[in-house]
């Protein structure tokens, strides 16, 4: 995908950009060239017709048009990973949202969390983030549409939050821009006419021993996933987080420390 790094750097302080660490010169990807080489006249005899120019290379290589995903939501998710160009809503839990964008982040895309201001630096680095690759934009002001226009332009992931709020006809033109630049946006919520939909629910924490002892490593979780054109739902357990952080796949049967349901803190 040929980015608008330049565009992106530009606008850091228009837009209100908040890095979440100092990001390093950005070496701006080539963009394919669809100029024709103009022919020069010459004054001696007429040289054999040239051999016909090799097809154009492709934008990008096809392995580069998927993100990859932590494994225990490679399997839920259509292509086994975050395709280029496609739109991905997640419900139910921020640390799904995290680990979806992860792995994607260490590999060296650019990603940017956009009206997400409860999402802290440390929550994103225990996710796994690479925060120098990470820019946040945490309150995008009274025009979000074009704050995540310029961001589509120039970074590999958007998480959107707010996306509630968003009207049709901004989420078409949006979805149609991201398709044109090869980017993946992540909106948090119900966002009509995504391509993929998880759904995160349940939550049952272990780490406890049986007489209350130890401390809670890791939380079960019910994941469903729903995919344009595919003709059911796929659900999976993972781990979220796993005992060494991140997403680890759930085992088959629940065994050793104790399981403990942490009921929703009551308001009011």
């Amino acid at each position: 995908m040929a980015v608008a790094h330049d565009l992106l750097a530009g606008r850091v302080a228009e837009l209100g950009l908040v890095r979440a660490s100092e990001l390093p010169a950005r070496g701006a990807r080539p963009a394919a060239s669809h100029t024709r080489p103009t022919a020069v006249p010459t004054s001696g005899p007429a040289s054999p017709e040239p051999e016909p120019a090799p097809p154009p290379e492709p934008a990008h290589d096809p392995e580069q048009a998927l993100l990859p995903v932590p494994g225990a939501l490679a399997g839920l998710l259509p292509w086994g990973g975050l395709r280029r160009g496609s739109t991905v809503s997640v419900h139910g839990s921020t640390a799904l949202l995290l680990a979806l964008v992860a792995r994607a982040s260490r590999a060296g895309s650019w990603c940017a969390l956009v009206g997400l201001p409860g999402v802290g630096m440390a929550a994103a680095h225990e996710a796994g983030l690479d925060l120098a690759r990470t820019a946040l934009v945490p309150r995008p002001g009274p025009r979000p549409s074009t704050v995540v226009a310029a961001l589509v332009d120039g970074v590999d992931v958007v998480v959107l939050g707010g996306a509630s709020a968003w009207r049709a006809g901004d989420r078409q033109r949006l979805a149609a821009r991201v398709r044109q630049k090869g980017a993946v946006l992540v909106p948090v919520g119900a966002w009509p006419g995504a391509d993929v939909e998880l759904h995160a629910s349940g939550g049952t924490w272990s780490g406890l021993l049986g007489d209350g002892a130890g401390r809670l490593r890791s939380r079960r979780v019910h994941l469903r996933c729903a995919a344009r054109g595919r003709a059911r739902d796929l659900r999976s357990d993972v781990l979220l987080p796993g005992p060494e952080g991140g997403c680890a796949p759930a085992p088959d049967e629940a065994v050793g420390p104790l399981e403990v349901d942490i009921a929703p803190a009551r308001t009011g």
